[in-house]
């Protein structure tokens, strides 16, 4: 994108790019627009939105002035007027024999149905008055009162209405009940802003109806009928703000010159109060007027109005009702996509005209949908969605211009600083560049050739230093120079020599220079110092040998351990029966030399292959000291190492790979304990425990040993981490800075080295980790094994015997049987298992060389073990390092043949007294 902006791709590139991104950026700015808008329909933001939307339709729209041409339902408010007029405090109740005086008079009137939206829960103080309000209920016959509702519990009715709460229902005073045509509840389902938006028309069940559904009930039956009870599915339709419903104040409906009896006549006539102005506390039964506007200030509608407007709902069929879920999800989708994929294609003003057309024609569209019944929440397309597109349009109008305008500056900037940035390139490459003319004189070295070579640009360019430089590799370096004159470039590698003597090797690119005419100016060279990269190649170089010395010593060590084996076990058969002492000494002298040759083939695979997890003895202060040197160079120059180490401290035994492993981890923790800097010391001292000093550290023991400390002056660890570091995966650390196991690694190698340690520490005072090894004993001398020392006779013991050399195998054939054994021998493992197979005496032993051609020992060892689960065996092999198994014993080659009895004796299980013979053979 930047190389097109900078003039380097052709125009059809240029433009089939800006179509490539235009359309990703549509796309992306679509599937946000779209998914914003059907996303906000489930976030209480996007209820408000609908709820917005669904007011604003009402406003919008204005007073349906048609709706009251023949308004079926008239409102008789008892207001403030009316209480004022007829004298009576509006904190009490209005008198019932001036609502008797009332029903009496709109009976005369010809009223097709009265509804006193005004609760009569009890009786009153004057019982005249009430039997007369009754007597003139039952007069007229179509008289519906309310019925209350009392906040007495909080538990769900059922799932036909959920909104509705278990109240405690209190009906109207029974005498009133007997005198009407019927009762109900007048109740709301009020939405968290106060406003009424669902029509409330019924309940499913008939022993609850509402007030509005009994008055339909009883003045149309037939609307009922086709309304169906799903009050709850239908939205309210308002006519007009507040107080827009034909209404007398009640002391002009009760004075019949006050209003004529034609506005009464076959209407349906609402009773009910209208709370007092301004006192705002006291609006128990009013409620929001989605007409609510800056033109109108009114902004309560009392609750009178919202029954009667209900109920000219159901009477007209003209109720609301709002789309589908399903339906709004694809509405929003596809405006979604219409204004994010369409504004991002215009420039920001005509995107801005759109954007204020579309937002008009969402409105037009929601008003249309009112006039039809149906409402949408059309507010998250015209408040959210529209706008979202357009400030996107913006963004990337504003972003493409942005770019360009700085592709054009940027190609500008870039005729002119091309030169300039290169020579800084050069300057600034780590390889070394130099430039000589044809005649071989240096006329230019970036600083890396500087630095390389020790010597400045003037020095470079002096004849005598140029010849020094190349004095090395003289004669490659002239068939460099004649290469890249004839064939324009060279590649190669070259020796040379630094200021300071010292050697480096260059990969080395020689490259003719030529002007505008083509003419040959000088040579370009650039060399790369890859000295350690050679050495690098060396050093794999080295370690592959030593790993094909390693296989050539495996090999080596099988074969010449075959071959001393016989020799060794036949010179100690020859001196059993050597005839004077002269031969014993000669055939003691050859033994003493075999057993030097294993030794020597030992060695050798040792050092090849390495040792592996051997113990040895290791010198401490070494250990100590090698450590601090990797800390040293590797841990951050903020932290301060030292070390402490007595002159006579002991030495250890034990693998050297694994202690330090212990070191460094220890260390490692350490240095994470003090992330802003501190010291980190290394003790090493002599020491010798007691029972008491060891009774206090855990896992400790009285003894001597070399005591390895670690100490840090970070945080420290708190009591409650204390007791857990040492736990497999627990750590302190964040995640992805620490596994768990570093300290649980340090204790099995440990105590691996029959070592302890112990921890001190507290916060802000650092930790110490002490380790406890055991020092390493001088240096046995071990008595021979056998010197006249009786060995224990076979009892006939069937012993099957598996080596691939017939010498070795007939020499411990013949030992074995001589002893009181009966043998079977084979020359693979193959014959070996097949013997075993047929011999119908069970075979007590296997004695078989580890590494056989056809079948290994091991291999024969599992076929046998398929038959005989428990069969001991004596593995031979010149490594007898990994051949441990159970009821298994190695036996290394090359072995002496009292080795061989007494390893036999031992797994078969025979002890002192089973019958002992002479070996009058002193083994080296």
């Amino acid at each position: 994108m930047e190389a097109m902006r900078e003039g380097k791709s052709t125009p059809e590139e240029m433009n089939a790019a800006t179509g490539r991104i235009r359309a990703l950026a549509a796309a992306a700015l679509s599937a946000i627009t779209a998914i914003a808008g059907v996303l906000l329909l489930w976030t209480p933001f996007g209820e408000g939105l609908s709820n917005a939307s669904y007011d604003s339709l009402h406003s919008l729209i204005g007073i349906n002035a048609s709706a009251f041409n023949d308004s079926q339902v008239v409102i008789v408010y008892l207001d403030l007027p009316s209480y004022l007029q007829a004298h009576q405090d509006p904190m009490h109740a209005w008198p019932r024999e001036m609502h008797a005086s009332l029903v009496k008079r709109l009976t005369a009137a010809g009223a097709k149905a009265v509804v006193f939206d005004i609760v009569f829960g009890g009786a009153s103080s004057d019982a005249q008055a009430d039997e007369a309000l009754a007597n003139a209920m039952r007069a007229n016959g179509h008289v519906i009162l309310a019925a209350e509702f009392n906040n007495k519990s909080s538990r769900q009715t059922g799932n036909d209405q959920p909104w509705l709460r278990m109240f405690k229902l209190d009906p109207p005073y029974e005498p009133f009940a007997k005198a009407v045509a019927g009762w109900g509840i007048a109740s709301q389902r009020v939405d968290d802003d106060f406003v009424v938006r669902h029509q409330l028309a019924g309940y499913t069940s008939p022993e609850n109806p509402t007030l509005v559904w009994v008055t339909a009930g009883e003045s149309n039956p037939t609307t009922t009928n086709n309304a169906g009870t799903a009050g709850l599915s239908r939205w309210m339709r308002y006519y007009g703000p507040p107080l827009t419903l034909p209404h007398v104040s009640y002391v002009q409906a009760i004075d019949p010159m006050g209003v004529p009896d034609e506005f009464f006549r076959d209407k349906i006539v609402f009773i009910g109060s209208r709370p007092v102005a301004g006192l705002f506390q006291a609006r128990q039964d009013e409620f929001r007027s989605p007409f609510h506007s800056f033109r109108n200030k009114e902004l309560f509608m009392p609750g009178v109005e919202v029954h009667a407007t209900e109920l000219l709902n159901l009477n007209r069929g003209d109720w609301l009702r709002r789309l589908a879920p399903a339906n709004e999800t694809l509405l929003l989708l596809a405006t979604g996509i219409l204004f994010g994929a369409g504004l991002i294609r215009l420039r920001p003003f005509p995107a801005t005209v759109a954007a204020v057309l579309g937002v008009g024609l969402a409105g037009g569209v929601a008003g249309v949908g009112l006039s039809r019944n149906i409402w949408f929440p059309w507010l998250i397309v015209a408040a959210v969605q529209i706008p979202c597109a357009l400030f996107g349009s913006w963004l990337y109008q504003f972003q493409n211009w942005f770019f360009t305008r700085r592709g054009m500056e940027a190609a500008k900037r870039v005729a002119d600083a091309r030169i300039r940035e290169q020579a800084a390139l050069i300057s600034k490459a780590n390889d070394a560049i130099l430039v000589q003319d044809l005649a071989g004189k240096i006329v230019y070295a970036n600083p890396s050739a500087e630095r390389l070579y020790q010597w400045t640009l003037p020095e470079l360019q002096r004849a005598e230093i140029a010849i020094e430089l190349f004095a090395l590799d003289a004669a490659n370096a002239a068939r460099a120079l004649d290469a890249a004159a004839r064939l324009g470039e060279w590649n190669g590698e070259l020796r040379q020599q630094t200021r300071g003597g010292q050697i480096v090797i260059v990969a080395s690119r020689w490259t003719l220079l030529t002007d505008e005419a083509g003419k040959s100016t000088g040579i370009l060279i650039i060399n790369t110092d890859i000295t350690g990269q050679k050495e690098l190649e060396q050093q794999f170089l080295r370690s592959q040998r030593m790993n094909t010395i390693g296989t050539l010593a495996g090999g080596m060590a099988h074969d010449l351990n075959n071959a001393l084996a016989p020799i060794l076990m036949g010179a100690q058969l020859l001196r059993r029966t050597a005839p004077d002492e002269h031969a014993r000494l000669l055939l003691e002298l050859m033994e003493t030399n075999t057993r030097r040759g294993a030794d020597m083939v030992r060695q050798v695979l040792l050092f090849a292959r390495g040792r592996g997890a051997d113990f040895e003895r290791i010198d401490s202060a070494a250990l100590v000291r090698e450590m601090e040197k990797i800390v040293r160079e590797t841990f951050s120059r903020g932290i301060t190492v030292e070390s402490f180490l007595p002159a006579d401290l002991w030495p250890l035994n034990g693998n050297s790979t694994q202690l330090h492993q212990v070191l460094l981890n220890l260390c490692v923790n350490a240095r994470d304990a003090m992330p802003e800097g501190g010291k980190l010391s290394l003790v090493a001292d002599n020491v010798e425990l007691d029972a008491s000093e060891a009774a206090a550290i855990p896992g400790g023991r009285p003894g001597r040993f070399v005591s390895l400390a670690v100490c840090d002056t970070g945080g420290g660890i708190p009591a409650e981490v204390l007791g857990k570091i040492f736990e497999p995966f627990f750590t302190t650390k964040a995640e992805g800075q620490g596994t768990g196991i570093g300290l649980a690694t340090v204790v099995r190698i440990v105590k691996a080295h029959e070592g302890f340690l112990r921890v001190e520490s507290s916060p802000g005072q650092g930790a110490t980790f002490e380790v406890f090894l055991p020092r390493s004993q001088p240096a046995e001398h071990r008595a021979p094994e056998f010197s006249e020392t009786e060995l224990i006779r076979g009892n006939g013991e069937l012993l099957l015997v598996a080596d691939d050399e017939l010498a070795i195998r007939e020499l411990m054939t013949a030992e074995l049987t001589s002893h009181g054994y009966k043998v079977l021998s084979a020359g693979d493992g193959a014959e070996a298992v097949a013997l075993f197979k047929q011999q119908q005496t069970p075979v007590r032993l296997l004695i078989a060389d580890h590494s056989m051609p056809l079948m290994t020992g091991v291999q024969a060892l599992e076929e046998m073990r398929r038959v005989a689960p428990d069969l001991p065996a004596i593995l031979t092999s010149g490594e007898v390092e990994g051949l441990a198994a159970p009821n298994t014993v190695a036996l290394r080659k090359p072995f002496t043949l009292p080795e061989l009895l007494q390893t036999v004796a031992e797994c078969l299980g025979k002890g002192p007294g089973d019958g002992r013979t002479k070996y009058g053979v002193d083994p080296v």
